[in-house]
């Protein structure tokens, strides 16, 4: 069959004489449009035609729209523009989310189209460098991420472009897509679940998605994801897409399938990320460090085949399984984004701290000796500062000698004295025996080292080691725990934490609440 294309002629009435002939009416999926054109769009357009007339049998049996190939080119002016440098990390996608927070795929494919007029150099629009500078259309351009004209002129496309309206939309669960835009939300990527998303052809025309059909997820490292719920999208379409495009991927998602297996699937089809289920808990941070039970781990991939833990997602039953928020700030501090999902409800956030934050003393000082006297007031024994034991008295024997004390501590018929100087041995058992315990601290003597010295001359109950506290406090399997090292001491009947570390003073108050610990920082 030959067919003779005449100028002003459209290929569209060909392709339909044809289709209609093999008693199809699955015509409808492809919408081909030649109102302007040069040579080298004209070719496209054809071949284009050709490879979804040779795929069409397996591939265009659908009877709903999920996707339309259009051929249509727009003029963009210069007016209202401006230069932007491109920095490390920046994707064209992210810069038009965050610049002009478009609310629709009609709005995107404007914001693009004008981007690849005001850029004719750029070979693609989704490769990007740090240092490049580009020319943007002025943010007002499009208020309100409403749908604006560029020049005063429209195409017509979204009209072209809608799916028909009386066509019934999948039943995506809003439960999973919620999750779904959350997770990829805290890693600065987006869901669209609504309107038309546009991929551009280079010189032939574009390509709409319906989003409602047809999820789309854009991620951080650039790759776009696309979820095809509806399982309708042609083969010969998707390689036209990944064609093109090396960025973009198309998924198979089953509405069967549940959120961590959806996630999964996004995750694991992204250039930089993988996701999968662990068994062993997670470790975060040195000092204090969390310990952080199963779930779904998200890492980032690096080229020298390293992993970077990025987002823990936990589904639970029970919201009283959750973590405090001081945990999950925590966490987040040192790298780690914990999600947590109530089963068949969506993401949580535990309760807002609603405390005066408590703050740490700090006993640290230029010497050991105003270090020990900040521990021994914290204490409540109120030492005394320079004063004269006596070894030897004259009446006793026959001269009076006394040695000066830094620090002198009174507990009831025992005294504890504190000295930078060395004592020769006889004066320190003449001390004893007058119940007088000597400290000796010097220069050389480590801040922890003093301070366990300390300890021991007071006759103090202590321990160092590394101490651990579950989260949530409550009986049975705990979610998590944190863990950091420490010298425990018994005083005034309470446990002091005497530490070497900041910390947080919300996870402090957390510590104090539930375990009615007290950190000291020395």
């Amino acid at each position: 069959m030959q067919k003779q294309v005449v100028f002003y002629g459209c290929l569209w009435n060909i392709a339909r004489t044809f289709w209609i002939s093999s008693g199809e009416g699955a015509y409808r999926d492809i919408i081909v449009n030649f109102r302007s054109f040069n040579t080298t769009g004209f070719i496209t357009g054809i071949a284009l035609i050709l490879v979804m007339l040779v795929f069409y049998p397996a591939c265009l049996s659908a009877k709903e729209e999920t996707a339309h190939l259009t051929f249509e080119k727009g003029k963009v002016s210069k007016k209202d523009t401006y230069f932007h440098t491109i920095k490390r990390g920046d994707t064209l996608s992210s810069l038009v989310s965050s610049v002009y927070k478009p609310v629709s795929g009609a709005t995107r494919k404007k914001i693009y189209d004008a981007i690849k007029q005001l850029n004719p150099r750029m070979k693609s629009l989704h490769v990007i460098y740090a240092g490049q500078e580009i020319r943007l259309p002025k943010k007002r351009m499009f208020p309100g991420a409403r749908v604006a004209t560029i020049d005063g002129t429209t195409t017509g496309l979204e009209k072209l472009e809608e799916a028909p309206p009386d066509a019934p939309l999948l039943a995506i669960p809003d439960y999973r897509m919620a999750v779904v835009r959350e997770v990829v939300t805290r890693m600065n990527g987006s869901l669209t679940t609504t309107g038309n998303y546009y991929i551009p052809l280079p010189q032939s025309g574009q390509i709409s998605i319906d989003c409602a059909r047809i999820p789309v997820v854009e991620l951080a490292d650039g790759s776009i994801i696309l979820l095809d719920f509806s399982q309708r999208m042609s083969a010969s379409l998707k390689n036209i897409i990944t064609g093109h495009w090396p960025s973009y991927r198309l998924v198979s998602v089953r509405l069967s399938d549940e959120t961590p297996r959806i996630l999964q699937k996004v995750m694991n089809a992204s250039k930089a990320y993988a996701m999968t289920k662990i068994q062993k808990p997670v470790e975060i941070g040195k000092a204090p460090q969390l310990q952080i039970a199963s779930g779904w781990l998200v890492v980032e991939k690096s080229a020298d085949g390293g992993k970077k833990a990025l987002q823990l997602i936990t589904f639970l039953q029970d919201r009283q399984d959750i973590l405090p928020k001081a945990f999950i700030a925590e966490a987040k501090r040192n790298g780690l984004i914990i999600t947590e999902v109530i089963q068949g409800h969506g993401v949580v956030e535990p309760p807002e701290i609603r405390h005066q934050a408590l703050s740490i003393p700090d006993l640290r000082s230029s010497n050991h000796m105003d270090t020990i006297l900040n521990l021994l007031n914290i204490f409540n024994l109120q030492p005394s500062r320079n004063t004269d034991e006596q070894i030897f008295d004259q009446s006793r024997d026959g001269f009076n000698l006394s040695v000066k004390a830094d620090l002198m501590i009174r507990q009831g018929a025992k005294r504890t004295m504190f000295h930078a100087k060395p004592l020769p041995g006889q004066f320190t058992a003449i001390l004893r025996e007058n119940g007088v315990e000597s400290v000796l601290l010097t220069q050389d003597d480590s801040r922890r080292t003093a301070i366990e010295k300390t300890l021991a001359g007071l006759g103090l109950v202590f321990s160092s080691g590394v101490f651990s506290f579950s989260v949530p406090q409550k009986a049975g399997k705990p979610r998590g725990a944190i863990r950091f090292p420490a010298i425990r001491v018994a005083v005034n009947q309470s446990l002091k934490y005497l530490i070497e570390f900041d910390m947080d003073k919300d996870l402090y108050q957390l510590l104090h609440q539930q375990w009615e610990a007290d950190l000291i920082k020395y």
